[in-house]
């Protein structure tokens, strides 16, 4: 059998892309010049750490120094209007998935506290025309190689395990009738298929949330890292302070014996209070708790998406235990999250549930594929509501979307196995299937009701002890 692993590269996974990445230095030039015919005035574009990218016109050595020191230090959010030594600088951020990836500065003169051209409203224009061409690019450069790639193997797979279940339960029927051992033992294989065939389906579903999850990771680990290095320069400028107090106090003693000790100490004196201004220690020790802060939340949302990974995921033979079925909901929506959060608005009303006996990661899987199919089926944007509640001993669990909706000649063939009205390769028929054989193994029902153009609802019962 083949090994997906030996066919998934390395740029299958949705990865962080760079300005550098989406905005070419030869389009950067081609859009500036024509702009500077209309206004000469200079432009800089930056990494996100103040590095320069591209300039164009001049900049003086100085003014691009200090921007490089305030981004290090700063993240801006909205345009910024910072004074230099030479004039001002508008910067505007370059914002790409909810990530700051690069800054577009442009340099002016102060004339009275006005500028002689209109440079927040030249510096919109010129943003927008650079997220154009950053989604556009980005579109090009993302690939789905490796959901696809998954998808596919695992139907192929698939298909053809259930072509051999089909043959042996074929000799199954033949060798009932007189050999007792020979059904007990094609009985056992049959169960174990199955197994295996649920178990494919649940790791294809993995596969297909892979590269978002990667995606959900890496943002919180963006700012850590970046973070981290702030706090390496904030220790180096508290060393540095440190290491003049101890100097000047070890030689305190001995200066203020004389006149001349006293003019010594009172120099050192100002040169330590000139070199806290330089290295703006207030802002340090302002900072440096935000940005622990920060690092611990962003640790937090990774773990918190590691566990319940992991805890869906986990292959090993399940035994039933009692859950909140809201806890289990929620923990499934941290894990779509990258499905769900470009296409729609979740909504959740939860009412006050029972424990329920159950296999949680079963009923993971349940909550997973429906949520899933729900945000697939809403082309543009959309809401997906979640409702639960306690009825006449079972727990209801309605999921609702505003998606395109089912035919109605397919409304009673959605639970047949590989069956789906997806295009070939996009999925394996399975998904419903699974939940519907989960549900009825755990003496629940699940109907459905759908109307074309106005959405699904999906209406899940189980027993609650």
């Amino acid at each position: 059998m083949t090994n997906i692993s030996e066919h998934i590269e390395l740029e299958d996974f949705d990865r962080e892309y760079g300005i550098n990445d989406l905005l070419s230095v030869s389009i950067l030039d081609e859009l500036i010049t024509e702009v500077q015919k209309v206004k000469p005035i200079p432009f800089l574009v930056l990494m996100p750490d103040g590095t320069p990218y591209y300039s164009k016109g001049f900049f003086p050595e100085n003014d691009m120094d200090y921007l490089c020191k305030v981004l290090a230090r700063h993240r801006f959010e909205n345009v910024k209007i910072i004074k230099t030594a030479n004039g001002k600088v508008s910067i505007f951020p370059v914002i790409h998935e909810l990530e700051t990836i690069g800054y577009l500065a442009l340099g002016y003169e102060d004339k009275g506290g006005q500028s002689s051209y209109p440079i927040i409203p030249l510096g919109n224009f010129i943003l927008k025309a650079f997220m154009q061409l950053i989604r556009q690019n980005y579109q090009n450069k993302m690939t789905a190689g490796l959901h696809g790639q998954v998808v596919e193997e695992s139907y192929a797979r698939l298909k053809k395990k259930a072509a051999l279940l089909e043959e042996s339960e074929k000799k199954y029927r033949n060798l009932a009738e007189n050999l007792e051992v020979e059904v007990e033992k094609k009985t056992k294989e049959i169960k174990q298929a199955q197994t295996q065939l649920m178990q494919q389906d649940k790791m294809a579903s993995i596969g297909q949330l892979a590269a978002g999850v990667a995606h959900e990771i890496n943002n919180p680990m963006g700012f850590i890292n970046s973070n981290l290095i702030t706090l390496e320069s904030y220790a180096k400028e508290i060393k540095s302070l440190i290491l003049q107090y101890r100097n000047f106090i070890s030689n305190l003693k001995d200066n203020m014996a004389t006149q001349e000790g006293i003019t010594c100490v009172l120099e050192k004196i100002d040169r330590i209070n000139e070199f806290e201004k330089e290295s703006d220690i207030e802002f340090i020790l302002e900072d440096i708790p935000e940005l622990l802060s920060e690092s611990k939340d962003g640790a937090e949302r990774i773990k918190k998406i590691v566990i319940d990974l992991k805890d869906f995921a986990h292959p090993g033979i399940e035994k039933p235990e009692y859950v909140d079925i809201n806890h289990n909901l929620d923990s499934t929506l941290n894990i779509v999250n990258h499905e769900i959060k470009y296409k729609a608005t979740v909504t959740k009303e939860y009412g006050k549930l029972p424990m329920v006996r159950c296999m949680h990661q079963q009923i993971n899987q349940v909550f997973m594929n429906i949520l899933v199919n729900a945000a697939q089926a809403i082309k543009k944007q959309g809401e997906i509501n979640i409702k639960t509640r306690h009825v006449d001993g079972f727990v209801e669990i309605a999921i609702s979307d505003t998606g395109s909706g089912i035919q109605e000649e397919n409304i009673n063939k959605i639970f047949d196995p590989f069956f789906t009205t997806k295009e070939v390769g996009a999925g394996t028929g399975l998904g419903l299937n699974l939940v519907y054989n989960i549900v009825k193994n755990h003496s629940g029902t699940i109907d459905v009701e759908s109307k074309v153009g106005e959405g699904t609802t999906f209406m899940i019962r189980i027993p609650a002890e």
